[in-house]
């Protein structure tokens, strides 16, 4: 069902609320509601719409997307497809918010109500198969959306969302592209992990020069001790079939790469796994998935799957077989798809969210995420105040090395009884 919310249009024809009398002088106008009458003005230009169900957004959100900023986790296709397989079986109420400033739409955030402490909760959705979570923006939006005026645009979605006691925005990437994320201007924390983004340069050897040359040499090195132990194939999956059977065989080896360091992941549910197969069996015109294998004498050795969208490669999943790690197969993998990448004419590669060694090679500096928690009705306090004390305590478990590191020990000791 669609929502769409009441004009706030000014009545032109008669006094309005707020209107001043005649008879009042200026000088007797409060700040505070002069202020207030501006708010309201503001306001007045602000349209808000909430589609309750996929299937109503879906020709909107496919419409807006088009053109619009945003990242591959937002669009239609990625959360209809975690939807159908996971959100809608754990419950997930879709609340999709459609933004518009003088009737022409600016913004789209994909939020859903879920159950968190036995409260309703407000979050983006996605889950954990949506590792950045953010708007999706109009190409103009920092031009027409002043901080002031997102302010009055947060105020009235939350008026027209459904009943949520809670509010719990995680992973909040700090911009959207190349625009500033205006969600971040809320007051929230710093999340636990970092996203890994860095631009790509016009060739492959203007990038290759941001290495050492003794990384150079090493690379090349173990690239030819690889082509010098059989026949070394990259390939990338060009059918939708083949995808599909890739994508299959990189998540169970994904699963059995950290089930073996005690770590249990979506790699494993069947849901999950569903809606990955989902992605790539989409249409050509609607493509996300790269799915790319390296193989040698025919047999896997390392695999990975990333997404694209305008520009902006992100790698998601990305796996290697253990028995040839002294030669990196999973860098020298990665490496050809930021070859591919730069050759396809791309700007950005993600390496997403969460800190992992061969990522500070790639990455001089890492984006921060942030969180943003907070009580929607007096009795959310309790549930808001938990759930800030579990991101809290998350992060400073993971920027404390000697605690991480007792983590994994304890993880792989437990993973091999």
């Amino acid at each position: 069902m669609t929502a769409p919310t009441q004009s706030d249009a000014l009545n032109l024809r008669g006094h309005f609320p707020g209107a001043m009398d005649e008879a009042e002088p200026l000088a007797a106008r409060s700040f505070d509601r002069m202020v207030a009458d501006v708010r309201v003005g503001t306001r007045s230009r602000v349209g808000v719409t909430v589609h309750m169900t996929m299937a109503d957004a879906e020709i909107a959100w496919r419409a807006f997307e088009a053109d619009a900023v945003g990242l591959g986790f937002q669009n239609f296709d990625w959360l209809k497809a975690w939807y159908s397989q996971v959100g809608e079986a754990e419950g997930v109420e879709p609340a999709i918010v459609i933004t518009s400033l003088d009737g022409v739409p600016v913004m789209l955030t994909p939020f859903g109500i879920e159950r968190r402490y036995g409260q309703r909760c407000l979050v983006w959705l996605g889950g954990r198969f949506a590792d950045y979570k953010a708007p999706m923006l109009a190409r103009d939006f920092e031009t027409q959306v002043s901080p002031d005026l997102f302010a009055s645009m947060w105020e009235k979605i939350r008026q027209h969302l459904p009943a949520h006691d809670f509010i719990a925005l995680e992973n909040q990437p700090s911009h959207v592209g190349l625009s500033i994320n205006p969600f971040t201007s809320l007051s929230g924390e710093t999340a636990a992990d970092d996203g890994y983004v860095f631009p790509l340069p016009a060739t492959y050897e203007e990038f290759t020069q941001t290495f050492r040359s003794g990384t150079r040499r090493a690379d090349r090195a173990k690239l030819r001790k690889l082509e010098a132990m059989g026949r070394l194939e990259f390939k990338i999956a060009e059918t939708s079939d083949e995808a599909r059977l890739m994508v299959a065989d990189i998540l169970d080896r994904k699963a059995m790469q950290l089930r073996a360091q005690g770590i249990s992941s979506i790699f494993e549910d069947a849901g999950y796994r569903a809606a990955y197969v989902a992605l790539a069996a989409l249409p050509p015109k609607r493509k996300m998935l790269q799915v790319a294998m390296m193989t040698l004498d025919g047999e896997f050795i390392s695999g990975s799957i990333a997404h694209f969208r305008q520009g902006h490669m992100t790698l998601m999943v990305h796996t290697y077989e253990h028995a040839f790690a002294r030669l990196s197969p999973g860098r020298l993998l990665l490496l050809n798809l930021i070859k591919t990448s730069i050759g396809e004419g791309h700007k950005i590669y993600d390496l997403s969210v969460g800190y992992a060694a061969y990522k500070d090679s790639f990455c001089d500096e890492p984006m921060p995420l942030s969180n943003y928690v907070a009580a929607a009705k007096p009795w959310g306090l309790a549930a808001a105040s938990a759930e800030r004390a579990k991101l809290g305590l998350k992060r400073r478990v993971k920027d404390n090395v000697t605690l991480m590191g007792w983590l994994r020990g304890w993880r792989q000791k437990f993973a091999g009884a």
